[in-house]
């Protein structure tokens, strides 16, 4: 226990717990955690004893937690009685062990801790609706930090955490910094000391060298899947053997889901193939918000053409409409591996708006409708789907008048299935089956081929 410089008997401290990392002891990561225990004023600091290994809390992290909670509210009530602070304002924190502590001593004891500092945790301990109820309705304030390239059970914990505060209306804050499993900078964790504390200003922490590097090789990070490049490879394998493709591929894809609301978009290149031969280029991009719950998200968008045409001549850019169903941690995950910061599934319905409506259409372009469907399998495996009925224009036109004469249409269905390896490359091989047909008398002509693509993420 160490007090605060100028330690007065007349004046009510609040006391703050510095829980230990794995073995190191608590009163070596004070300066590195934002707290010159020589210099500040402002708390009746308490630096636990010992610094606990990894055979000291594994396998049984329950029966750990139960000892270590023991000796510390021994250790609380002995200050508590014996020196002048606030019992009202006792506060816990720390990284790593100390962030997981952290947690679960609030949590065990929601009466008892005004507000935790948590960093580096897994947040395991299991807590009841009961506790977080309480630790509402006594004002709790809880801070969550976390690497941006964090282990995946870590960053999986830590805002399932997160997510069970935001759901229960206790007032937290939450923020991810630059690199894996280190120790956040000392501004920021004592910045967050003082929004859980409400203390107005601490010793300005000395600047440190981190202990790792902050950034991790392009190909060692874990994939959230918010920003992604995919290409196709330069061929597929049909009846026909190995052959060119009959259409090449580029995408960029970007996505991202906060609690209640979500954004994805995509923007992809091709150069596909028509049964007249000939070849037509597009880029393409499609933009969806979704808002909604903890759970998922239900919402709507709108796709276009920015580029399409043909070598010999004009092609008809379109625009599709767009229903969305995104859903975190459907049945199909894997208890433990949800990732709360990533849609694990995706359903996408896409209506094309067909052209020349003034001029006439076909009845094959009023369907014009795409069904895909992708989920996420914890941090390794994707599978994907889609099955659609619509039209592709086969050859240039000089007038919208003439478009219904010069478009194919294509039934098609397609599977894929994808394996990360390492977890930023996803490879992806996929089956796709054609029956496709020039308008209006033309035979169907049916194609299955597969295909290979490789997709880095972020």
């Amino acid at each position: 226990m160490i007090l605060p410089a100028g330690y007065n008997r007349n004046r009510s401290y609040p006391v703050f717990v510095l829980l230990p990392p794995t073995g190191v002891d608590a009163s070596r990561v004070t300066s590195r955690l934002g707290l010159d225990a020589a210099r500040q004023r402002e708390f009746v600091l308490i630096l636990p004893a010992g610094s606990p290994s990894r055979d000291d809390y594994l396998p049984d992290f329950l029966t750990f937690v139960a000892w270590y909670e023991e000796r510390l509210l021994q250790d609380l009530d002995y200050v508590l009685h014996n020196y002048s602070t606030d019992p009202r304002r006792v506060y816990l924190g720390g990284y790593s062990l100390g962030g997981d502590l952290s947690w679960a001593l609030s949590v065990r004891n929601p009466y008892l801790f005004a507000g935790a500092v948590m960093a580096g945790t897994r947040a395991s301990h299991p807590v009841t609706s009961e506790a977080l109820d309480v630790l509402r309705e006594t004002g709790f304030r809880g801070a969550f930090l976390i690497g941006d390239r964090e282990d995946p059970d870590r960053y999986r914990g830590i805002n399932s955490a997160r997510v069970r505060f935001e759901e229960a209306g206790i007032e937290h804050r939450y923020r991810e910094y630059p690199g894996g499993h280190i120790m956040p900078q000392a501004q920021l964790f004592q910045q967050k000391i003082l929004y859980v504390t409400a203390v107005q200003r601490l010793p300005d922490p000395a600047p440190r060298t981190p202990l790792r590097p902050a950034a991790p090789g392009l190909l060692t990070h874990t994939s959230r899947d918010r920003i992604a490049v995919r290409v196709a490879f330069p061929a597929e394998i049909s009846s026909d053997g190995i052959t060119p493709p009959s259409e090449y591929e580029l995408g960029i894809r970007v996505e991202w889901p906060w609690s209640h609301h979500y954004v994805r978009t995509t923007a992809d290149y091709s150069n596909s193939r028509r049964t007249t031969g000939k070849r037509e280029q597009r880029v393409h991009q499609d933009v969806l918000f979704g808002t909604g719950s903890a759970s998922g998200f239900f919402g709507a968008g709108v796709g276009w053409d920015w580029v399409r045409q043909f070598s010999e001549g004009n092609s008809y850019g379109e625009v599709d409409l767009l229903l969305m169903r995104a859903d975190r941690n459907p049945w199909i995950v894997p208890a433990g591996s949800v990732d709360p910061r990533r849609v694990d599934s995706l359903l996408l319905l896409r209506y094309t708006i067909p052209r020349g409506i003034g001029a006439g259409v076909t009845a094959e372009q009023l369907l014009n409708l795409r069904a895909e469907y992708l989920v996420r399998i914890a941090d390794r495996v994707v599978l994907d789907a889609a099955v659609g009925c619509y039209t592709v224009q086969n050859r240039p036109v000089e007038s919208l008048s003439e478009l219904s004469r010069a478009l194919d249409q294509r039934l098609e269905w397609g599977l894929g299935f994808g394996i990360r390896a390492p977890s930023p490359l996803l490879w992806r091989v996929s089956h796709l089956g054609t029956a496709e047909r020039p308008l209006t008398d033309g035979e169907f002509a049916y194609r299955g081929v597969w295909k290979l693509s490789l997709e880095f993420s972020l």
